[in-house]
Parts: structure tokens; sequence; C-alpha cells
């Protein structure tokens, strides 16, 4: 298989992947230094059959770390922060502890006083008892950070919406937090401003050491800071771990869809050999897969989009299959293909501009191929065999 016909570049890059030489000293260099810890947090909101409850039994923030709240809409992730925060009154107390140092949260959509930049970033230190020189170095040095120093003077209400929030992060930052709270950073920003915001914040984290806490629903781009991931549904911390544990290993076909593991199916153990079990998804259809599986019983399995590819017989994989182009959807970069495989659809990326990107048409039939280890599987059912 050609490497040219089958990139991945829309894949959500992990944090081994993403973090610089820099970030990645500063964290293994704080490893295990909890900064902010969670044990048996409660938070009920409404009244009735209106009620909503978050729990989370135990999750921690490390100090240069980066975590990333995902989850649906309504699954509590916003929640979770005001409770991180001190600021939900429903959290139950005693249920969130930490060192010493502020804690900071920057909501969705930060707003700005009356004022010049500069004077907002300074009024975040009008409680501080500090002396006027360590004041302006601190304020000039958090606006400088995030790139915001050439509009210190100008009026805060007349700043953009990338430029607002990049005020709302001196404005934190100035206060030299030990704990980071982000709500939907990058919202509203478009794709060179995002880019540009979450290299800040990568050596923001790497320079400061502040533990960082992000909720955020463009997974792609909150991967390039992320260390941890923790997923939310219904009020419940459902998985939470090492940023590829979590990616990679997902506990259920719910979390794999939200964290990006969209080719889904389910089918019975028909065979295994080789340290490979063969899962039949349709009749004459089976795809493998390294986990070790009890021959019969049922399974689900999960493929990431970048571990799909289209086999062009070059030996990368194993094929599975054939397959029918249902759509391609590009964006410049990256070409999302849709294919057809009898009652299942699943979901391929290519270089956009290449190779089979440039030739493949809706319609047109192709092969399929994965590598065992790429194919996340898990038992369905309890393991039983049949005769």
């Amino acid at each position: 298989m050609s490497s040219a016909d089958t990139p991945t570049p829309p894949t959500p890059p992990t944090s081994k992947q993403s973090e610089s030489p820099d970030r990645r000293e500063a964290r293994d260099s704080s490893l295990n230094e909890v900064a902010l810890s969670a044990k048996g947090l409660v938070c009920r909101r409404g009244v009735g059959s209106e009620v909503f409850e978050l729990r989370v039994d135990e999750l921690d923030l490390y100090a240069g770390e980066a975590l990333v709240i995902l989850g649906p809409n309504g699954a509590g992730k916003s929640t979770l922060l005001r409770a991180l925060a001190g600021l939900e009154r429903s959290a139950n107390r005693r249920s969130i502890r930490g060192g010493a140092g502020p804690v900071t949260l920057v909501f969705q959509r930060p707003a700005a006083l009356s004022g010049s930049a500069e004077f907002n970033v300074r009024a975040a230190l009008l409680s501080k008892r500090m002396p006027k020189a360590e004041r302006r170095e601190r304020v000039a040095d958090a606006l400088a950070r995030f790139d915001i120093a050439p509009l210190a003077k100008h009026d805060a209400r007349t700043l953009s919406g990338g430029e607002l929030r990049r005020l709302a992060l001196a404005r934190a930052f100035v206060l030299e937090p030990k704990v980071l709270l982000l709500d939907e950073p990058f919202d509203d920003l478009d794709a060179e401003g995002q880019r540009i915001l979450s290299f800040d914040l990568q050596r923001a984290i790497a320079d400061t050491k502040v533990a960082v806490a992000m909720v955020t629903h463009d997974l792609r781009r909150a991967l390039l800071l992320a260390d941890r991931i923790a997923v939310l549904a219904d009020g419940e911390l459902v998985q939470h771990g090492l940023c590829d544990d979590v990616l990679l290993r997902p506990d259920s076909p719910e979390i794999a869809r939200t964290v990006g593991m969209i080719n889904l199916a389910s089918g019975r153990v028909r065979r295994r050999a080789e340290g490979v079990s063969w899962i039949e998804i349709e009749e004459g259809f089976e795809v493998p897969t390294a986990t070790d599986l009890e021959v019969g019983s049922e399974a689900w399995i999960g493929i990431r989009p970048e571990h799909l590819k289209l086999d062009v017989g070059r030996g990368d994989g194993q094929s599975i299959g054939k397959a029918v182009v249902e759509s391609l959807a590009s964006d410049g970069l990256a070409t999302v293909v849709t294919l057809r495989v009898r009652d299942h659809r699943f979901t391929t990326h290519l270089l956009s501009g290449r190779g089979l990107a440039r030739r493949l048409r809706p319609g047109d039939p192709v092969s399929l191929a994965v590598r065992p280890d790429q194919v996340h599987a898990r038992p369905t059912a309890p393991s039983r065999t049949h005769s």
C-alpha cells in the first residue's frame, strides 16, 4: 500500500506526536504532581423530573499537563469546569482539593471591562499587594505571551472575538495560576486563529507548568494540547486516562464515537490463528484484530479513519474485502472518503489533490486493508463457546 495514497492529515494527533521537546520535558519533570483533585464530586441542578446530576468519583489535574474534557451536549462538561473552579453551588463540599495557588476559569464568552486592554489585564491584580514595578512587568509579560502587546492601549471593547479571547487568557495568566480552566477556548476562531492560539497555549503550559483542563468540541485542535482525556456521558465520568489510551482503546462504542473512532461494527469471532482473532461483521466479510477473543464470542470493533487503508496491493495491512466509494469531501488539505460495505458505512482519509484522492469518484469499487494491531475490539457479551 502506498503511503502517498493513504496519508492521514486530518487525524487528531496524540500528545506524543504533537508536543514539543520543551513541553515534554516540562511535563516529565512534574510527573505525578497533582495540582487539583476531585474526589466523590456530586453536583445536582434542577428540580423534579428536570434534575441533572454530575458524578465524578476521582479526577486529578497534573502540573504541566492538559486534560481535555469531551462529551456530547448536556453531558456535564461546563458543570464540571465550574465545580473545579469552586463556582458550582450545588457541588458537595470538600470534594475539590488542590495545592497552593490560584485556580482561574476562562469562560466561553469572555467579557471586557471598560478601558484599555492593558487596564483589563492590570485589573486582575488590583486585589494583589505587590510593588508597582512587579505589577507592570507581569502585565507586560502577559500581554506579550498572547501577542496582544501592540493592542495594549486599545479600547478592549473594540477588540475582535479572537483578540478578546487572547485578552482573557492574558488576564488569566497574569495571576500566575496553578490551574487554568478553559471553556471552549477555540470557539468562534478561524482556522489560523485556532492554530496560533493552540501553539501559544502549548508554550504557556511548558513555561509555567500550569495544570489545564479544557472543554471543547474541536477534537482535532484540542488534541494538539492534550496529555490526558476525560469523557463524560449523562453526567458520569465514563473513561479517563492518558491521551493514547483513550483514543486507541475506548471502553464502549459510545466513547469511541466521542473520541473520533467512528468506524464501528459488531459481529462474531469465527477463528483465531497466529495471534489474530477474525470477527465476521457480515457473511463473508471478516475483520482481523490482535485482541485475544474467544472463538464464538460476540464482539464490537472500532477502527480510526486514519487506520483504515485503501489497499493498492503493496502489503501495508491485511486485506479485508471490497467497498464502494459513496462520497468524497475535501477541505483543501484532507479528503474524507465515505465507503459502503454492504450494510455498513466506513470512513477513511486521503491527502487532497494527490493519488487516489484525485482519481476516486462516487461509485468506484475499492479494496480495504487494516493492520490487526490497529483494530480495537471488545467483547459485547460474556464469552461462550458455540458448538
